[in-house]
């Protein structure tokens, strides 16, 4: 367990698909935080001060529950915090809590977290519409929310081509995401074609890809790679990567990267590397689904 002093809240702003039917699936972690001593007694006496409603404890008490995956106690707070400080971050924080919270929950309960997400990112996007982070939220977002709740894929295709002047290479993630998720195999393909290509030419190693991109984006440039059967060494090198560093505060399980690579490995023909990466995957859990799924696939060959 991180000790408190190196806690650091990373901002997934990757969602699984929550009503649609698209074909991107990436899990998120979850965290049995009710289980960890020492959150709930860094909780219990942040929650006990006599100054409980100070900004000061409130900001602590948002910072530590998003930090442990405690997303009802953080969109509590971080909404007590937009009353004392209306600022476009706690705004984006509200959000990420919401949508990572409907992932945890049945899909009848995760209605109102939904909702929530997707009012809560607008106005931190409205409040500062140049940042990225806010912008590849808001697009996956209102690109996997049915319209009855508020989504418009027609929205989300503006605001990627907005994302597209700010950074291109984000841009072009999330325009052959919204391709993605409309089941346009073809296209999402080619886009992400391009973003291989795109760093092929900007960076001349991978330690240049790895230090230049947010985690989120490594593990799904390895994601993109296996399911699409593209760039295989390049796949291979972002999971790696995402692997060798893991830790409590990275977003996809480290199983899933195992599955994606042992499925680049089975492209590749490399039947014993595929072999022994799904098999890493299992040992870490032994009721992966996929991963099973794949053994057998493997097993086959």
């Amino acid at each position: 367990m991180p000790p408190m002093n190196r806690i650091k809240c990373v901002l997934p702003f990757l969602l699984f698909p929550l009503l649609t039917v698209s074909q991107v699936k990436r899990p998120f972690v979850s965290y049995d935080y009710e289980s960890d001593a020492t959150y709930m007694e860094a909780l219990k006496s942040l929650v006990n001060q006599p100054k409980q409603q100070s900004t000061t404890i409130i900001k602590s008490i948002a910072k530590l529950s998003y930090a442990y995956k405690d997303w009802d106690t953080a969109i509590e707070y971080y909404e007590r915090l937009l009353l004392k400080a209306p600022q476009a971050e706690n705004y984006f924080r509200v959000a990420v809590a919401a949508a990572r919270k409907s992932l945890e929950v049945s899909r009848f309960f995760s209605v109102p977290y939904i909702i929530k997400a997707r009012k809560s990112v607008l106005e931190a996007h409205e409040l500062q519409p140049k940042r990225a982070v806010f912008l590849n939220l808001l697009i996956r977002l209102y690109a996997e929310i049915p319209p009855l709740f508020g989504g418009s894929i027609a929205f989300a295709e503006k605001k990627a081509n907005e994302l597209t002047d700010i950074d291109p290479l984000e841009g072009a993630m999330m325009q052959a995401y919204i391709f993605e998720v409309k089941n346009n195999s073809m296209a999402s393909k080619s886009k992400y074609a391009e973003v291989f290509t795109s760093l092929k030419e900007k960076f001349t190693d991978s330690e240049q890809w790895n230090s230049a991109m947010e985690r989120d984006m490594i593990f799904d440039l390895g994601r993109v790679s296996a399911q699409y059967q593209m760039e295989p060494e390049m796949g291979i090198v972002f999971l790696d990567h995402y692997l060798k560093d893991f830790g409590f505060n990275d977003n996809y399980p480290s199983e899933w990267a195992y599955y994606y690579r042992s499925k680049i490995y089975l492209y590749k023909r490399d039947f014993k590397k595929a072999k022994a990466s799904i098999k890493k995957a299992l040992e870490i859990n032994p009721d992966f689904e996929e991963g099973l799924d794949f053994l057998n696939t493997i097993a086959i060959e």
